[in-house]
């Protein structure tokens, strides 16, 4: 705290003088609060570190299918963007592999489809597309129905990943018809001999388990076409019945016109079995980064299809309790509208943090406001001085009461400027200190011309009278 300082003993002879230690003692707080603000900014920074760099899941899917290249533009979309989750794709040679993949937990997601191998440890996130089953004839044959199949060849199309699961299929559907399987020759075919298999009767018709907008079921369409005409679609009207006996199939509906063409094919709407083809998450994935997933594979959905047309189908699964195939909880969270906030995974890091901030903040106005104290505090003291030199001047009898009074004012004058505390006073409080001191040094000049008798010199007399 400044003090007045006696001099001589004279009880009107003071000089203003700072302790050392005040402004270091303010000085260090400041320190001491720039310390902790650091540390706050350098925790701010590790946390967005922490919770907000990337995720890298390795995502598993059958080499060389539909799901293939979709996948691909789901990695791709999300690469995108700079933070958040991002997927490595990780092409396996058969849908089965890529189930085992997941088993094993050697990947984080995989592409599974519904009535293959599902794993244990395997829950839904998203529903990737459906898959019905498309049984076409020739249009130059007389099958019409699956009954109509006894003693006929069908292929069964392979595909690239999945042709023991659609042989499994067909068995079932005839198997659900009470139709010997001895009875119906079928052979699993490539795609790429369907044609020729159609022209040279090797088979009379096909069964295509693939999304209506994929490659492989208009290729199948397409074949069919070239070797008979105009394909005839069969339809499995017991599907539903069929359905309610394997939770891994449904019951769907290929709609009129889904391949297109004049007139439609199909000329009307074709009951049949399907499939759903599901982006699988291992049980273990946090809820957090389940969710996340699910999010960004509908909030890019669009974006995702400028890529692969086949995300248009992308749905939510049922988070039905008692479904078949479970839905992950961080999935089932965010499609529930359950999801936890960041406000509240992080709510007792974000309460931490406003508490020391506050005392931060706190601790710095205390601070400020007990400079900003100390300096009117000195301030005061100071005017108070002048005021009294002032009054001292105008009551002086002797001109070396008068040569001490003006040295006291260029004492005050010149440890008013080199005081660091008053330096920081508002042009207002610095505008009254001058004119204190001017008012002061007036009185000592006037009181000495009265005193020797002396008259001011015109342009002091004008100064004074002004006020100046």
């Amino acid at each position: 705290m400044a003090t007045l300082k006696r001099r001589n003993s004279d009880p009107i002879s003071y000089i203003v003088r700072v302790p050392p230690t005040a402004d270091w003692t303010m000085l260090r707080g400041l320190y001491v609060a720039s310390a902790i603000g650091l540390a706050i900014a350098v925790g701010a920074a590790a946390l967005n570190y922490v919770f907000l760099k990337p995720t890298v899941l390795r995502v598993a899917v059958a080499q060389g299918t539909d799901d293939h290249r979709l996948v691909d533009a789901i990695a791709k979309t999300f690469s995108g963007v700079r933070d958040g989750v991002k997927l490595r794709v990780v092409p396996v040679q058969t849908a089965n592999a890529s189930a085992d993949a997941l088993q094993a937990e050697a990947v984080d997601l995989a592409v599974i489809r519904s009535d293959i191998s599902v794993p244990q440890n395997g829950q839904t996130l998203v529903i990737l597309h459906r898959n019905p089953a498309i049984l076409m004839a020739r249009g130059d044959d007389t099958i019409a129905t699956v009954p109509d199949l006894k003693g006929k060849a069908v292929g069964v199309i392979r595909g690239t990943a999945t042709g023991i699961g659609n042989a499994k299929l067909f068995d079932a559907i005839l198997a659900h018809y009470e139709i010997d399987p001895e009875l119906v020759r079928h052979e699993v075919i490539d795609r790429s001999a369907m044609a020729e298999a159609l022209k040279t009767r090797q088979v009379d018709a096909l069964f295509v388990v693939a999304p209506t907008t994929g490659g492989l079921a208009n290729e199948a369409v397409a074949a069919v076409t070239k070797a008979g005409g105009a394909p005839k679609f069969i339809p499995i009207a017991e599907a539903k019945a069929i359905a309610q006996r394997s939770s891994a199939m449904e019951s769907t509906e290929i709609v009129r016109g889904a391949f297109g063409g004049d007139p439609p094919r199909p000329a009307e709407a074709l009951e049949t079995v399907g499939v759903s083809v599901r982006l699988m998450a291992r049980s273990t994935l946090k809820d957090s980064v389940a969710a996340e997933v699910t999010r960004r594979m509908f909030s890019e959905r669009i974006s995702i299809a400028k890529l692969e047309k086949l995300a248009n189908q992308i749905e939510a699964p049922s988070t039905d309790k008692g479904a078949a195939i479970p839905v992950h909880p961080g999935a089932a969270a965010y499609l529930d509208d359950e999801e936890k906030t960041f406000f509240d995974k992080y709510n007792d890091f974000i309460y931490l943090g406003a508490m020391v901030l506050s005392v931060l903040g706190s601790g710095l106005a205390a601070v400020a406001t007990r400079m900003s104290s100390n300096r009117h505090s000195e301030f005061d003291r100071v005017l108070e001085r002048l005021l009294e030199i002032l009054k001292a001047a105008r009551e002086a009898g002797r001109l070396e009461d008068l040569d001490d009074l003006q040295r006291q004012a260029d004492d005050i004058l010149a440890a008013s400027l080199a005081n660091r505390r008053l330096r920081g006073l508002d042009s207002h409080a610095m505008t009254a200190l001058g004119l204190a001191l001017d008012q002061a040094r007036d009185a000592i000049r006037e009181r000495r011309s009265l005193l020797t008798g002396q008259p001011l010199r015109p342009l002091e007399a004008t100064r004074i009278a002004l006020g100046e």
